[in-house]
């Protein structure tokens, strides 16, 4: 998308904002999310996976769009974008699902009942049965979410390049 944007990208200010902006929302959701999982140890239902129970996907998903925005490749591209984000990502959430239903059987399947796959329900969900996992930044490390936030900062950061280069 990068080399598409330096060739053929059309930028405008307000793309490059709304990309921003989705960028940092994007990354504030993973944190969030990295910080609450304890991945295969116990369903997380608390947090953002009160909300959905895909946040980190949720993140990448809004990481995608405002890269899109971002590139300045218009429309049809930020629909191709979400349409290709879905496709490889629904692939892996299925399989995830599957296997975490094999794992903590009738409270996982309670909890999908209650939680969207991947798209935020406007209230959290609370069960009876939800173990209270509170944030923490030592599972934002252990989940290695900072580099997925070092990549986002440099790749947001060649992007604006690019986009001043070409209005100057």
């Amino acid at each position: 998308m990068l080399v598409a944007a330096i060739l053929k990208g059309h930028y405008h200010p307000k793309h490059l904002v709304i990309g921003v902006v989705l960028l940092v929302l994007g990354e504030a959701v993973r944190f969030w999310a990295a910080g609450c999982i304890h991945k295969d140890n116990v369903i997380a239902t608390t947090g953002p996976y009160g909300y959905v129970r895909n946040p980190l996907y949720f993140g990448s998903f809004l990481l995608a769009v405002g890269y899109a925005f971002m590139a300045g490749l218009g429309w049809p591209a930020i629909v191709i974008i979400i349409g290709l984000f879905l496709l490889f990502h629904m692939a892996a959430i299925l399989t995830e699902e599957v296997s975490l239903t094999k794992a903590f059987g009738d409270p996982y399947i309670e909890y999908m009942r209650h939680v969207p796959r991947l798209f935020p329900r406007p209230w959290p969900y609370k069960s009876e049965s939800s173990e209270k996992l509170t944030f923490s930044w030592e599972q934002v490390k252990y989940n290695r979410e900072p580099t997925t936030a070092l990549v986002t900062f440099v790749t947001a950061i060649v992007f604006v390049a690019v986009q001043m280069y070409h209005h100057h």
